[in-house]
């Protein structure tokens, strides 16, 4: 079962709500239970010391055993400034205040801040891991690792593995149609000349057959082009049909062909070279006439340090054949007569 994914608006949106409500209502809490305990503390002490007062000027009024007007109002001036001194010293002060209600408050934006700071690293992070993966090149083993936990980020990652995929895909493609040849769609020079290389440089034994259609200009000229491509395309099928799984066929320009075949002794290549032609000369074609090849056939020699060296030899044996009277196969047997 896929993973819930939250929606990061929803998400910041209902924690701005639930912190701003917690936090009035616990604020709006303490703060009732401070003053009220306050003002219940300075209610006692000012009946308390007011009582006092009253008592003691009380006291030394029946002591004195003053009764005439002017004590009466002197007494009366008494009790005005006994109780006006008691309502002063016990208003509430600023310490109390601060300790009854401003620390509390101070710690609830602590722990509010604390809290909405982690909550915008959690959301922060996966941000910053796929943009740490788009700055290495887009791995998608780093994306797949991401902790897509809402909404916005598993879109944005998942948009990302696409857009990887898709590109890689057209790499691919593109890679693929630089080795292929659009007509015929075989590999191209390009590509021969790579795998030779590679064969040349590890000193692996292979031999080459470089093929020609024979008169193909004429069919061109005959039949227009359009037909002389349809005549390069089925040979080229022919030819891929024919080598199968014992080497590569490449398109290496015009009408010209070639087949590579590793660990192939020359009698192989002869032979299926041979095989090749005569299927070839006898196969009906889009010109409605036959058209034949001619080929030749060589072998790699650990003395050869580049491919031109053996494709030399092969178009001197391709040569040979054409000078011959065309759909014939040739070998150069003396190899230094063409090798400098």
């Amino acid at each position: 079962m896929e993973k819930l994914k939250l929606n990061l608006s929803f998400v910041i949106i209902s924690m701005m709500i639930i912190v701003v409500l917690v936090t009035s209502s616990i604020s709006i809490w303490i703060s009732y239970q401070s003053f009220n305990e306050m003002l219940v503390q300075s209610k006692l002490v000012m009946q308390e010391e007011y009582i006092a007062e009253v008592s003691d000027i009380a006291e030394k009024y029946v002591q004195e055993g003053l009764q005439n007007a002017e004590t009466e109002g002197l007494t009366k001036e008494k009790f005005k400034q006994a109780v006006y001194q008691v309502q002063k010293e016990n208003v509430i002060s600023i310490s109390m205040f601060l300790k009854k209600v401003l620390l509390p408050l101070l710690l609830m934006l602590v722990i509010v801040f604390i809290f909405v700071l982690w909550l915008a690293l959690k959301i922060a992070r996966p941000l910053q891991e796929i943009s740490k993966s788009g700055r290495n090149g887009n791995k998608i083993g780093s994306l797949q690792s991401v902790d897509d936990w809402y909404v916005e980020v598993s879109n944005l990652k998942n948009g990302m593995l696409k857009s990887i995929a898709e590109s890689q895909n057209t790499i691919d493609e593109l890679t693929n149609q630089l080795k292929l040849d659009s007509l015929t769609g075989i590999p191209n020079r390009r590509s021969m000349d790579h795998v030779l290389n590679k064969l040349i440089t590890e000193k692996v034994p292979h031999a080459i057959i470089l093929i020609d259609l024979d008169d193909f200009k004429n069919v061109n000229d005959t039949y227009g082009h359009t037909v002389g491509d349809e005549v390069l395309k089925a040979f080229a099928s022919k030819m891929k049909d024919s080598v199968h799984q014992q080497g590569s066929c490449f398109r290496y320009g015009g009408e010209e062909f070639m087949v590579i075949l590793p660990n192939t002794a020359i009698e192989e290549a002869v032979n299926l070279a041979e095989d090749l032609r005569i299927k070839q000369a006898l196969a009906e074609n889009p010109s409605g006439r036959p058209v034949t090849l001619s080929a030749g056939v060589t072998v790699f020699a650990s003395t050869f340090s580049s491919p031109n060296e053996l494709i030399a030899i092969a178009d001197q044996a391709l040569y040979e054949a054409k000078q011959s009277g065309r759909n014939c196969i040739r070998i150069v047997e003396d190899l230094s007569s063409v090798v400098n």
